[in-house]
C-alpha cells in the first residue's frame, strides 16, 4: 500500500476529533472520504500531512512511518496537500504563487512544469500576471491545485475542493480531478459533495463523529440507502 493509516486518535487540546481512524490507499487510486461538516474529514487529512499530530496510532507512506513528522518533511516525500481555505498569497501574482510550489530539485525544469499546469488550467495562463487576491473563489481553487502540482507530488490530499463554488465551477473542477486521475496520481479526496466524489473515486470511506462508519466500494455505498441518507444526506 502507498498510504496506511492505522487507528489514529487526534485531538484539539482536550477535545478528541477523530477516534481510531484507519484507511489505506494503493498507488493510482482515487479514494473519497465522505461525511457531513464537522465529521472529521479535515482532521484526518491534517493528521496525515503533519499539521495535527495524532496522539496514538501510526501513519505510513511507502512503508516509512511518518507519524508526527513536520509538514515540510512529509511534502518532501512526495505528498501534496490542498486545503479547503486555499492559503493563497493574495499580494503575489498567479505565476509567483505557482512558482512558490516548486520543489527545489525541480527548479531547472520550471518551464515544462508551468506548461503542464497551464495545460490543465488554461485560465491560469491568461491570468498569470494578475494578483491572486483578485481571483474568484473557483479561480483561487484552481491556483491552489496548480501550486501543489508544481511540487510534482505522487500523492495528493484534497480537502473539500468544491466548498462554496458555483455548480458550473464544481463540474469543471470535477473534470480536472478526473484528469489528474488519468495521469496516475493517487488522491485522497475529502468532500461533502458525495455524488461528485463517488463519481470520481474508486473506493469510499464515510466518517461520522470522528469514526469511520463505512469502507468499501462506491457501488455498494450507492446501494446503501441508510448510509446515503443518514450519514451523507443524499
Amino acid at each position: 500500500m502507498l498510504l496506511e493509516v492505522e487507528k489514529i486518535d487526534t485531538y484539539y487540546g482536550i477535545f478528541q476529533a477523530i477516534f481510531q481512524v484507519s484507511l489505506e490507499l494503493d498507488k493510482g487510486e482515487v479514494v473519497c472520504l465522505l461525511g457531513r461538516n464537522g465529521a472529521g474529514k479535515t482532521t484526518t487529512l491534517t493528521s496525515i500531512i503533519g499539521l495535527n499530530r495524532p496522539r496514538s496510532g501510526c501513519i505510513k507512506y511507502k512503508g516509512l512511518e511518518i507519524t508526527g513528522k513536520k509538514p515540510f518533511q512529509v511534502v518532501r516525500l512526495g505528498i501534496g496537500f490542498i486545503p479547503e481555505d486555499r492559503w493563497i498569497f493574495s499580494d503575489l501574482s498567479v505565476k509567483e504563487n505557482l512558482e512558490l510550489g516548486m520543489r527545489e530539485k525541480r527548479e531547472k525544469g520550471r518551464g515544462p512544469v508551468l506548461e503542464r499546469i497551464y495545460e490543465l488550467f488554461p485560465k491560469l495562463k491568461l491570468m498569470e500576471k494578475r494578483n491572486a487576491g483578485t481571483l474568484s473563489g473557483g479561480e483561487q481553487q484552481m491556483l491552489t491545485v496548480g501550486r501543489t502540482l508544481m511540487g510534482d507530488p505522487e500523492f495528493i490530499l484534497l480537502d473539500e475542493p468544491t466548498a462554496g463554488l458555483a455548480p458550473i465551477i464544481v463540474r469543471s473542477l470535477g473534470d480536472q480531478i478526473r484528469s489528474l486521475k488519468e495521469e496516475g496520481l493517487t488522491i485522497l479526496l475529502a468532500e461533502q459533495n458525495a455524488l461528485l466524489a463517488m463519481d470520481i473515486s474508486d473506493r469510499a470511506y464515510v466518517i461520522d463523529k470522528g469514526t469511520i462508519v463505512y469502507e468499501g466500494s462506491v457501488e455498494k455505498l450507492r446501494e446503501d440507502d441508510n448510509m446515503m441518507r443518514g450519514y451523507l444526506g443524499v
